[in-house]
């Protein structure tokens, strides 16, 4: 059978009650063993006044024994009968017996039931066991524990003239008045040790409140900073060393360090979002001018040959598709800053072609060298998870770089192919190439090893690859030049039958 758990009690309740059942224990025990002792040593005084009247009485008789009075034997237990308890602060006597050494009644204090000259009666075996002992006594005693019966005191004193036995005398006397008297401590006592738990439990009521208070306080506010809220602290206006108020002074700095660390996210959170909207601005400014650079470049080789129907159609048609770029690429951004997912679709066959022409505008007269080879062929049957304007940012962000770097003239070398199911684009240049600190830090935003550079042309690239679910590599020592390698996931043409939202190359 299972035992019901006790009820909770809060701390307010006990701590009094366990201060109100420590003190009336306590109390109740001290007082409860020096009744003891003090019951046991007027036990032994009454024991030794007993003896000692036992002894008076038997001398006084001993004489009377001889001449065979037993009238003045029989006066002689009247008187000590009725001597008060509080005489001579003797025990009162509540039976008392002359005997002959055989037993025979020679004067009793209950003459009625007890005839003179008839052997003392006895009413158990206890009282047969005492008589027989008693006759044998060799002198004044008191009788043995086991032969004495509950709330007396029983002795002997055997009577001899010249050595030779001729009586005893049998004496009880009685503990009744004792054990009142112990009684009545023990009331005193109890009182005493209830008005004492009681005072107690009232100063143990204020210690408790005094304590606890505080301990309410700070498990509301534990309660509160573990809801994310931060209480007002409130530290004790008179600062203590005991533990509670030192736990108290340890949570209000504890609430202080985490509210100024909450100011301190806040303003770090703002300054992250306006260092944030300081990224968008630039990378939308950097992404912005490498194709208005083409375009500029394009107006001003139409401004000089406009003229040509022929190249001004081709490129009026680079003006067109950079304007399409421009206008992709701030959409691509802004779907970033919102956290879009980006759209899954393909560039249309020719846009590698297409970067070609806008490629050699940025170049314009620079002595570089620009060798492109753009393999489409074999995309037939599969698709690229990117759109045109993606892999033209990425593709003019890669040759605006390698152009900045080889201001003296160099080579330029793209290609792409198809490995197995991904696209590879390669952008290779004869520039003066990089160490490893510099490859380390190449793709953190911001970061530029020329002079004007706004280190924001590869960070988006890198972006733009990891959306798509690529890669990209970059291989370049010191005066040996620099190779990107870009890899991008494709798509089979399963894939577009089953409604992929695709175009394919």
């Amino acid at each position: 059978m299972k035992l019901p758990r006790p009820p909770s009690l809060s701390l307010m309740t006990k701590v009094p009650l366990t201060v109100t059942v420590v003190v009336f224990a306590s109390a109740l025990l001290m007082g409860l063993v020096v009744i003891d002792r003090d019951w046991n040593r007027q036990k032994a005084t009454l024991e030794t006044q007993t003896l000692t009247l036992a002894r008076a009485t038997a001398a006084a008789g001993r004489m009377h024994i001889v001449n065979g009075d037993v009238w003045a034997l029989y006066r002689i237990l009247r008187q000590i009968r009725e001597r008060s308890p509080a005489d001579d602060g003797l025990a009162p006597v509540v039976e008392a017996a002359f005997l002959k050494a055989d037993g025979t009644v020679l004067a009793h204090s209950d003459p009625r039931n007890n005839p003179v000259g008839l052997r003392l009666k006895t009413a158990d075996r206890l009282g047969a066991a005492r008589l027989q002992y008693a006759l044998k006594a060799g002198s004044a005693q008191l009788l043995p524990d086991e032969l004495q019966s509950q709330g007396y005191i029983d002795t002997v004193a055997p009577i001899s003239v010249d050595g030779v036995p001729v009586g005893l005398l049998l004496l009880r006397g009685s503990t009744v008045g004792l054990a009142a008297q112990m009684k009545r401590d023990a009331a005193v006592v109890l009182t005493f040790a209830l008005g004492l738990a009681l005072v107690m439990s009232m100063f143990g009521a204020l210690i408790s409140r005094r304590m606890v208070r505080p301990l309410q306080e700070l498990a509301a506010g534990l309660d509160a900073v573990g809801r994310g809220e931060l209480p007002v602290s409130r530290r004790p206006r008179r600062p203590g060393r005991d533990e509670i108020q030192q736990l108290n002074r340890h949570f209000g700095n504890m609430v202080d360090e985490l509210a100024e660390k909450k100011n301190l996210e806040r303003e770090l959170a703002q300054s992250e979002r306006m260092a944030g909207l300081g990224r968008f601005a630039a990378g939308l400014a950097h992404e912005v001018n490498n194709p208005l650079a083409g375009m500029l470049n394009c107006v001003n080789i139409l401004s000089r040959r406009a003229d040509e129907p022929e190249l001004v159609r081709k490129y009026v048609s680079l003006l067109e598709t950079g304007l399409r770029n421009i206008s992709t690429t701030m959409q691509a951004l802004l779907g970033e800053l919102r956290g879009e997912k980006a759209v899954t679709t393909t560039c249309k066959a020719g846009c590698l072609q297409d970067i070609e022409a806008m490629v050699r505008s940025e170049i314009g007269d620079r002595p570089i060298v620009l060798e492109w080879n753009a393999d489409m062929s074999d995309f037939r049957d599969f698709a690229v998870r990117c759109t045109c304007p993606h892999i033209n940012q990425m593709v003019m962000n890669l040759a605006t770089n390698a152009i900045a770097v080889m201001p003296e003239g160099g080579k330029i070398t793209f290609s792409s192919r198809r490995t197995g199911d991904s696209l590879t684009i390669e952008m290779a240049d004869t520039g003066p190439g990089m160490d490893e600190a510099t490859m380390g830090k190449l793709f953190e935003p911001f970061y530029s090893s020329r002079p004007g550079g706004t280190g924001l042309g590869l960070w988006i690239t890198y972006r733009i690859v990891q959306r798509m679910g690529g890669s990209i590599r970059v291989y370049s020592k010191p005066g040996k030049g620099t190779r990107f390698v870009i890899t991008l996931p494709l798509v089979s043409a399963r894939d577009i039958e089953n409604g992929e939202n695709i175009h394919a190359a």
